[in-house]
């Protein structure tokens, strides 16, 4: 679920630091790499690898334990990071293990309020998020730590050819940015001293590239930084970012009468159970469900990323389908589901209409709603299309977009209401294809 207004505000910039080399200058000079602004990957096919086993039902511990490998074994899936990545291959596997063709397909955005980046020391790789006003490119440099990026921290030493690592706190991004590129740094890691990972600014453009970390990465590049050990910082070489959604089709290249889907990716910091590995999840039971019996022609299924973003995933598919002439005749969007005791139901009148009364015959609590001013989900990226849309939610917000967003407060019961009822509605919907 995209919050519009809450993002920023939650996301306030934060920094850390690594204890460093406090010795003359490197011998060897830092190399720096400009990277080139790439066009996205083209889409990877894979083959189905498998058939759909279990009852051709909708099962609520099933999800669950889809939500635990995404949200616990994987954790924060900001887009375009490493754990996006993953999370991206085991979303595939699972749609090929029942039988789909499966496309993961990358896609470029612009506006992202979160921008993939990596720093790598002693051959180990961490996710970080590039500063907005970051330089893109590589630099490997040894690292050392500056404190706080202040008088104190810095001491008067020389940084040139280093990459500083800083402490949050004190100062905003930008002193500590001006601060440590005065003295010679050709890079600038903040570690968070908060649990969790941030977004920050440098107003200013930046010469070199800045990034953060969260606390526990940050406590591996001190110890690094105390022996002068070399850095490489990666980070996006524009604004543009790139994603992945991955799609699930009966046949490669078959047409998507009705796109299931749900995105997969969070913001920075949150596992994301309830926003939205519960919606993730409940995509992929659905598929293997409607699957169980065979694969059902025209019906299809999505993960989206870079949904929090700004829908940027579901509205690169949109254009893609729009582009080949072949939109789906309806779209049912999953995202936030599962927590609480009603179905909510957002989209089109008539199609929020008829599963309400689906489910009023099925005896499950559910009602049409409509989305806040502030709130946002792919469903609209198809709705602004022209496609019905059908967006099936439970009703509680949880604990949206905070660390404290995790696996123990999804409510099986709270996934069977949303999964049953969805799994049924979409069993009309493939009726009223097949009248025609």
């Amino acid at each position: 679920m995209i919050l519009r207004l809450f993002v920023p505000a939650l996301l306030v910039a934060t920094l850390l630091a690594s204890c460093g080399d406090r010795s003359s200058p490197p011998s060897t000079p830092p190399t720096t790499t400009q990277l080139p602004v790439q066009p996205p990957a083209a889409a990877t096919t894979l083959a189905p690898a498998g058939k759909a086993t279990g009852p051709a039902e909708f099962g609520g511990q099933r999800t669950l334990d889809q939500i635990e490998q995404l949200a616990g074994a994987i954790g924060p899936r900001v887009a375009g990071s490493q754990a996006e990545t993953r999370a991206a291959d085991y979303i595939a596997s699972q749609f090929r293990a029942d039988g789909y063709d499966v496309q993961i397909e990358p896609f470029s955005y612009s506006g992202d309020l979160f921008r993939a980046a990596s720093v790598t020391s002693g051959g180990s790789t961490v996710d970080a998020n590039a500063m907005s006003g970051s330089t893109g490119g590589t630099v490997t440099a040894p690292a050392t730590f500056v404190g706080l990026a202040d008088e104190a921290g810095i001491g008067g030493r020389s940084l040139a050819g280093k990459v500083a690592v800083s402490d949050r706190g004190t100062l905003t991004f930008q002193q500590k940015y001006d601060a440590v590129k005065a003295a010679g740094a050709v890079g600038l890691i903040v570690v968070n001293n908060v649990d969790g990972v941030f977004v920050g600014n440098i107003y200013k453009r930046a010469e070199m590239p800045v990034v953060g970390v969260t606390t526990a990465d940050g406590a591996a590049l001190k110890k690094a930084a105390e022996s002068g050990a070399a850095v490489s910082i990666t980070a996006p070489a524009s604004e543009q970012s790139t994603a992945k959604n991955v799609v699930a089709r009966p046949a490669q290249g078959a047409k998507c009468d009705i796109l299931v889907g749900g995105h997969y990716d969070t913001v920075p910091g949150t596992p994301g159970a309830l926003d939205n590995a519960s919606g993730a999840a409940a995509t992929l039971e659905l598929a293997r469900a409607f699957a169980a019996d065979g694969l059902d022609a025209g019906l299809c299924f999505a993960a989206f990323s870079a949904e929090e973003s700004g829908l940027f995933g579901s509205a690169a598919l949109v254009k893609q389908m729009q582009d080949s002439g072949q939109l789906p005749r309806y779209m049912v969007n999953l995202d936030m589901a599962g927590l609480g005791a009603r179905v909510d139901l957002f989209g089109s009148g008539e199609l929020t209409a008829q599963a309400a009364g689906l489910a009023a015959r099925m005896g499950i609590a559910a009602a049409p709603a409509e989305l806040g001013l502030t709130f946002g989900s792919d469903h609209q990226s198809f709705q602004k299309a022209g496609v019905p849309v059908i967006f099936f939610a439970s009703n509680e917000l949880g604990k949206l977009h905070t660390p404290g967003d995790v696996v123990s407060d999804i409510q099986v019961d709270s996934l069977e209401r949303v999964g049953d009822l969805a799994f049924a509605y979409i069993g009309e919907l493939l009726k009223t294809i097949a009248r025609g």
